[in-house]
């Protein structure tokens, strides 16, 4: 049994970014999982700048509807427990070491069948399975990186929400403001509502 500090070292020892792009090893890591994250209404989240501060905007919202919320969202600035919080809260340092527990011992049991999850993959995972066990009414997930090729993308949300896109991450996404809109916009789906919030 790992303690705390133990689960976010090997946390935080897988590499930032993997070699491997796209969502077809999450999928099928989730699929192993039973895919919890289907198993409440999410809400996606892409853009270069406020997302963080819309995701929030809309936690506090939901909130106050009286609704049970779930956030998964990226960087953390102090502690790796502030990317999953349910109401605000981020998770505790206990849960996270429990959850971490669980999920790794599931890893290892199909280690020869499953590909291993990068540093944010494994995160996300962790959200989704935290997200089902809580019973949350609804989970808003901060994409890490672009949109179409991140992780995140495995989502079948209620909605999309494409906040302002700028440069950013142009080694991965592209040189120009079209290249990314086009990544960003990449979280978009068949039959999903798609809302702008620009600040």
């Amino acid at each position: 049994m790992k303690t705390y500090k133990e689960a976010v070292a090997y946390i935080l020892s897988i590499p930032r970014f993997a070699k491997k792009i796209g969502i077809e090893n999450l999928s099928a890591i989730l699929d192993a999982f039973g895919h919890p994250e289907r198993a409440v209404p999410a809400i996606h989240v892409a853009g270069t700048n406020g997302k963080g501060s819309t995701c929030a905007f809309l936690q506090s919202v939901y909130m106050q509807a009286g609704l049970r919320v779930g956030m998964f969202t990226s960087p953390h600035l102090v502690k790796i427990n502030e990317r999953i919080r349910v109401n605000g809260k981020c998770i505790s340092d206990d849960a996270f070491t429990l959850l971490f527990q669980r999920v790794q011992e599931k890893l290892e049991q199909r280690e020869k069948e499953l590909p291993y999850p990068s540093f944010f993959e494994m995160l996300f995972l962790m959200a989704a399975v935290y997200f089902s066990e809580q019973q949350v009414d609804l989970a808003i997930y901060e994409t890490g990186m672009g949109g179409r090729l991140d992780a995140t993308n495995v989502l079948a949300p209620s909605i999309a929400v494409i906040t302002s896109v700028g440069l950013d991450h142009t080694e991965y996404l592209g040189d120009t403001i079209e290249q990314i809109a086009y990544e960003k916009a990449g979280i978009i789906k068949e039959n999903t509502p798609v809302a702008p919030f620009f600040r």
